[in-house]
C-alpha cells in the first residue's frame, strides 16, 4: 500500500507534489481542529463562566460578610425583646402596657382594647390587640410613632379612621397592632 502511494507521488510533477502536500496539510490542521483545539477552547470557555458564577457568589458573600457584624450588634441589642420569654399571658399583658404607656405619652385616649388569640408563625408567635382610640391627628401619629420606637417588635397591621363630625378635629380610630415574638 506505502510502495502504490510513494509511486504515485513520484509521477506527479512538482506543482502537483506541492499541492497534494499543501492539501494534505489543511486537512491535518482541519482534523487537529476539531480534535484538539476545539474541546480545549471549550472546555476553557466552561472553566470562564464557572469562575465568574463563583466570583458573584464569592462578592454576594462578602456583602454579607460586610453587613454581618453590623446585623449581629442589632440583632443582640433586640433580641431579648424579641424572644418570647414568659407564657402568652405574660407576652399579651407586656404588649397592652407598652400600648399604654405610648397612648399616654401621646395624649390620645383609649376607648378600647381586646386581646386576640395568639398566631403562630413560621419563626415565633405573633400576638395581635385591637385597639380603638379617640384623639387628634397629631396624638394618633405621636402614638404610631412611639409604637414603632418600642423596645419590641410592634407594627400597626391595620389602620381605620372616622371623623367624629360636628367641625371637631377629632376622630375616632382603630388599631390592628401586633407584637411579634422569635422563637
Amino acid at each position: 500500500m506505502m510502495e502504490k502511494l510513494k509511486q504515485f507521488i513520484a509521477k506527479l510533477s512538482k506543482r502537483e507534489r506541492l499541492i497534494l502536500y499543501a492539501t494534505g496539510l489543511v486537512l491535518l490542521l482541519g482534523a487537529m481542529d476539531r480534535i484538539v483545539y476545539q474541546p480545549v477552547l471549550n472546555l476553557f470557555e466552561e472553566l470562564d463562566q464557572e469562575i465568574g458564577v463563583q466570583e458573584n457568589q464569592l462578592r454576594k458573600n462578602l456583602r454579607f460578610l460586610a453587613i454581618r457584624e453590623a446585623v449581629q450588634s442589632r440583632y443582640a441589642a433586640i433580641a431579648g425583646h424579641a424572644i418570647a420569654s414568659g407564657g402568652d399571658e405574660e407576652e399579651i399583658g407586656g404588649l397592652l402596657n407598652e400600648i399604654e404607656v405610648s397612648a399616654r405619652n401621646s395624649g390620645l385616649s383609649l376607648v378600647n382594647m381586646k386581646p386576640k388569640p395568639v398566631a403562630a408563625t413560621e419563626s415565633g408567635k405573633l400576638y395581635p390587640v385591637e385597639v380603638e382610640v379617640e384623639t387628634t391627628m397629631a396624638q394618633l401619629i405621636k402614638f404610631v410613632y412611639g409604637l414603632y420606637r418600642s423596645r419590641f417588635i410592634l407594627g400597626v397591621k391595620k389602620l381605620q379612621l372616622t371623623p367624629q363630625g360636628g367641625g371637631s378635629d377629632r376622630i375616632k380610630g382603630y388599631l390592628l397592632i401586633n407584637k411579634t415574638a422569635i422563637g
